[in-house]
């Protein structure tokens, strides 16, 4: 048995009901109380990885409040005792305290069996996985189509994107309801430059799995360079509502809100946000500030941007040029 998570790692939650057998009335009146109390909850963690030592599973609540949490035994099982229906974070902890996956999920107490497929890499990136929908959850992708798509993503991971968009396409073939696959599909359109392509690959994974926030984030991002600024606004709010910490969509909707002449105080707080990913979102919002007079407030993005930026960067001299002006005015 491997423990752990990789591009093929499932992780198969079972929602247990220890009453089917009762009467409908006694039985009305237990899942009522079973619905206050909490429901166990079964998982099974799969990979093609192994780690060493034992892992443990976590449901976190608020960001910081564990919920649950349970050890992974040696054949990958794991039981949460009792669980309430709503949204958490589900974390794999490892033996030295380390986050080696997350992922946030939405738990109902009235489905029999949920169901979380997971493509992606081991990580701790709040940008890398999104939310999983209680579609996502429920769906059941065939071997076929999981295999071409495991394909994909190695491919990409190669930069091979002509292979990734064949593959990826095949596994949508087998599978129209992959919301993953018309996802990584449109990001193989977009590394290969064909925008409109990958817009309406990311729009049919949406269609699918309305909140799939990584789909939403890719489509804004793909609006806003083709400069659809409205609609690119428009999603990037989606996309942020979804998942307030995708700093590289709020550099999208600073953008796009600058592109319009919306908000300038707007576009500014998205960009001081966005600034930790996007360093570059220092010189948009020095920009800003020395249009609207505020050349002391410009200077400082302008120190932050050189701070955080190599001394290779391109941008370097022209911006060490542009505070030197601004400290001669």
């Amino acid at each position: 048995m491997k423990t752990g998570i990789s591009l093929t790692a499932m992780i198969v939650l079972v929602a247990v009901t220890a009453f089917a057998q009762l009467s409908e009335n006694a039985s009305t009146d237990l899942r009522r109380d079973r619905t206050q109390r909490g429901f166990p909850v079964r998982g099974q963690v799969s990979s093609e990885t192994t780690f060493a030592g034992t892992l443990m599973v976590e449901l976190v609540q608020n960001g910081h409040t564990v919920s649950e949490s349970a050890y992974v035994g040696p054949d990958g099982s794991f039981e949460f005792p009792s669980v309430s229906p709503g949204g958490y974070e589900l974390r794999m902890i490892g033996t030295d305290g380390s986050i080696i996956y997350h992922q946030t999920l939405l738990i109902g107490g009235r489905e029999p069996s949920l169901s979380i497929n997971i493509p992606g890499r081991p990580n701790a990136d709040t940008n890398g996985g999104g939310t999983v929908s209680i579609r996502q959850l429920a769906h059941k992708v065939p071997p076929e189509a999981r295999k071409e798509f495991d394909k994909g993503v190695t491919a990409s991971k190669k930069g091979d994107h002509e292979s990734a968009l064949d593959h990826f396409q095949k596994a949508v073939s087998i599978d129209p309801e992959l919301a993953d696959g018309y996802n990584n599909l449109g990001s193989a359109h977009a590394a290969l430059g064909q925008l409109e392509q990958a817009a309406e690959q990311f729009q049919k994974a949406i269609d699918l799995v309305p909140d799939h926030s990584l789909a939403v984030a890719n489509l804004s991002v793909t609006l806003c360079k083709m400069h659809q600024y409205p609609e690119a606004e428009r999603v990037a709010r989606r996309a942020l509502s979804l998942d307030s910490g995708l700093l590289k969509i709020r550099y999208v909707l600073a953008v796009s809100l600058i592109a319009q002449h919306g908000n300038d105080a707007e576009a500014l707080e998205n960009l001081q946000r966005a600034s930790a990913d996007v360093p570059k979102a220092h010189l948009v919002a020095a920009d800003i500030l020395e249009q609207t007079g505020r050349r002391d407030e410009a200077a400082k993005q302008l120190e932050e941007y050189l701070r955080s930026t190599p001394e290779e960067d391109t941008d370097r001299q022209r911006v060490e040029e542009w505070l030197a002006q601004l400290r001669r005015q």
